[in-house]
């Protein structure tokens, strides 16, 4: 006879959903996850404690709050979820002996050199039969014709199209200034008219990359309070770069003011390198997305990829939200 099977009827689901909400501390952003809303999190975590007959979650006016019986089956439910996800990165290692060992990704150069280049070697580290080649241009590659390419990050609107598996690495976030530490403890930039003293350094958006409404400097300037007539009198001097890491890497070289989207800079600007002259952001609409043919999602090499970029997002967007609330 058969040993009967511990905890019957689980509710897979609702763990699922209670454990995303429990680590990220958000029913939205468990959501955005899990690619479901709000209301389906809500409603699972419902079922489960109805289940358990017990409340896992204080409901505050904006946020939730785990309780005591919360944090118990948030420790084991998050340990758990830890353990499978690891196990199953060794099986799909174990996977990619049977199947090609290179992985080909295209990328725009500013999202490769500041933030994919430096994480790499984390990859690696994990999956060191898998060989790396990584394309870091402006050109928008069509994945559903090119099988020369693997996945492509790409930054925009999203989702790309029936064909393709589209992820969305991080919600919007903000557009912000920044220069050299050194221009700022010059005392030069005490208010954005003193934006005048220095050299704007703008970014052209790819050709064909469909971002028209990308926040751009006119937007920032006018958030600021600056007239168009000042706005208009600002842009006419510094160099339009055809990448934002360029205008980035200008910026960080003293050569002027650089607007740049929070993911990108936030390394640099925690290490010292680049500087925050104003607290004003704007709003991105725009986010950056891993994208993949769906035919080829379960392919073991991509779906290493895939997952573990996710995950360095996810510890990305939490450094992030830290350095927000500060």
């Amino acid at each position: 006879m058969k040993p009967r099977a511990p905890l019957p009827n689980l509710p897979l689901a609702a763990i699922r959903a209670f454990e995303a909400a429990s680590r990220l501390g958000s029913l939205k952003a468990a959501a955005e996850e899990i690619s479901v809303t709000p209301a389906a999190i809500s409603h699972q975590i419902k079922a489960l404690e109805a289940y358990l007959g017990a409340n896992l979650f204080d409901r505050l006016y904006r946020s939730v709050r785990l309780t005591g019986a919360g944090e118990r089956l948030a420790a084991t439910t998050q340990r758990a979820f830890k353990d499978i996800g690891r196990t199953l990165d060794e099986l799909k290692l174990d996977g990619l002996s049977a199947g090609p060992a290179t992985l080909s990704i295209s990328a725009a150069a500013s999202f490769a050199a500041m933030w994919l280049a430096p994480r790499l070697h984390r990859f690696q580290a994990l999956y060191p039969a898998i060989e790396i080649r990584l394309a870091a241009d402006s050109t928008v590659v069509d994945l559903a014709r090119d099988a020369s390419i693997d996945i492509a990050l790409r930054y925009g609107p999203g989702p790309y199209g029936e064909a393709l598996d589209a992820a969305r690495l991080w919600p919007s976030g903000e557009v912000f200034p920044v220069c050299a530490p050194s221009l700022l403890a010059s005392g030069s930039l005490d208010s954005p008219q003193a934006l005048a003293r220095h050299a704007l350094l703008r970014t052209a958006p790819p050709l064909g990359a469909g971002l028209a409404g990308r926040p751009d400097w006119p937007a920032w300037l006018a958030a600021a309070g600056l007239t168009a007539t000042e706005a208009t009198r600002l842009l006419e001097r510094g160099p339009l770069f055809d990448s934002t890491q360029l205008a980035i890497e200008a910026a960080m070289a003293g050569r002027g003011v650089a607007l740049a989207p929070a993911v990108l800079v936030h390394d640099a600007v925690r290490s010292g390198r680049l500087a925050k002259p104003f607290a004003l952001g704007i709003p991105d609409p725009y986010s950056y997305w891993i994208v993949c043919r769906k035919d080829r999602r379960q392919e073991a090499r991509i779906g290493a990829f895939h997952d573990w970029i996710a995950r360095e997002a996810e510890k990305a967007g939490a450094e992030l939200r830290e350095s927000e609330a500060e």
